[in-house]
């Protein structure tokens, strides 16, 4: 039986100012009697053999877009499709706005003024009874002025949190493969394309034909418990711990049980001692420990959680002060080995460390 969700979006009157509050969050169940902003109106759950929402969205602002955040829960093998619907006719925005966990995530799009072109129904749809979501944020951002380097090509997004992303992270894609990157003496590989659970172990490996002189590790989490901490192990030695960055107490993603993980993704880094790696293959291994671990660290990967645990984002950055002996594929080094495809981690990177990922025992 086929289990998704589906929004859509349709046509409606006239554009109004944009008043305040500029940003709203939807709790599920919305109760019949909650006050809502001028440009939101009721949400409806018609009659359907699937579980459906509705709520209608009167645009502000021809020159507003809208940022919208979904906190749900992922339903194994489900998926969750975004359209619009209106004055240019049904649009599909996303096929799959599920990343693949099985666990509880939460996600943003944004749709661009051409996109809205006038009011509409914003409609999840899935395929079940429930409809596995807890809360939606809609919130209206418009153009101002701001200093970006030149370097940077994406569209720059800046929610009311604070926090700034590219554009390319919201367009409701599954995000494309990373390519190994070469700038000056700083090699870049990604070592995932898309997100993983880890909680039952998953050993990455990666391979060097040199040893760099410094090293750096970063990744975004989901579901890992507050008061734990992730323990990096390379080369089946402990070689130090990630404690994922605290978002703003204001942040949505904290569940109403204040024991309960965040619902979201938490990005930590590690400076990875280098003299824990090697020339030829070299393995990673994540595992989950106490902030305050035990007056005798453990000296072998405990792998194993207790609750779901993800990762994505996952990089690793390699400093040689010397050309490693194999460059990546860049502008100015095009004859160098091609970028894999997607969800092929078994053949060569286009730098010189390559990465494979295979389940622990």
């Amino acid at each position: 039986m086929w289990v998704g969700c589906f929004l859509l979006i349709g046509a409606g009157s006239f554009l109004r100012a944009l008043d305040e509050p500029t940003s709203y969050v939807l709790n599920l169940p919305v109760q019949a009697d909650q006050t809502l902003p001028s440009w939101l109106g009721h949400p409806e759950t018609p009659p359907a053999d699937f579980a459906r929402l509705e709520v209608p969205i009167l645009v502000p602002d021809p020159n507003a877009s809208l940022l919208v955040t979904v906190f749900f829960q992922e339903k194994e093998g489900g998926l969750m499709r975004i359209g619009w619907q209106g004055t240019q006719g049904a649009q599909t925005l996303s096929e799959n706005f599920y990343e693949g966990i099985g666990m509880a995530n939460q996600r943003s799009l944004l749709i661009s003024p051409r996109t809205l072109a006038g009011d509409g129904t914003l409609t999840f749809q899935c395929g079940d009874s429930t409809l596995g979501i807890q809360r939606i944020k809609l919130e209206w951002l418009t153009n101002t002025d701001s200093l970006v380097s030149p370097e940077i090509k994406d569209l720059l997004v800046t929610a009311s949190s604070g926090i700034t992303q590219p554009s390319e992270n919201l367009d409701g894609q599954p995000k494309s493969a990373g390519s190994g990157a070469w700038q000056k003496q700083i090699v870049t590989v990604p070592v995932i394309d898309q997100p993983q659970r880890i909680e039952d172990g998953v050993e990455f490996s990666v391979q060097l034909d040199q040893v760099p002189a410094a090293a750096r590790l970063a990744l975004a989490e989901a579901g890992l418990p507050w008061g734990k901490r992730l323990v990096v192990w390379i080369n089946e030695q402990r070689a130090g711990t990630i404690t994922p960055k605290v978002p703003d107490l204001l942040d949505e993603g904290f569940p109403d049980d204040a024991a309960s993980p965040y619902v979201g993704w938490r990005d930590g880094s590690f400076y990875a001692p280098v003299s824990l790696l090697k020339v030829g293959v070299n393995t990673i291994l994540f595992s989950v420990e106490d902030e305050a671990p035990p007056t005798t660290a453990a000296t072998t990967p405990q792998t194993g959680a207790d609750a779901p645990l993800a990762i994505k984002d996952f990089i690793l950055q390699f400093n040689y002060p010397v050309p490693p002996p194999s460059a990546p594929a860049t502008d100015a080094n095009p004859a160098a080995t091609a970028p894999v495809e997607a969800n092929d981690l078994t053949g060569p990177l286009p730098t010189s460390p390559s990465s494979t990922q295979t389940a622990s025992p």
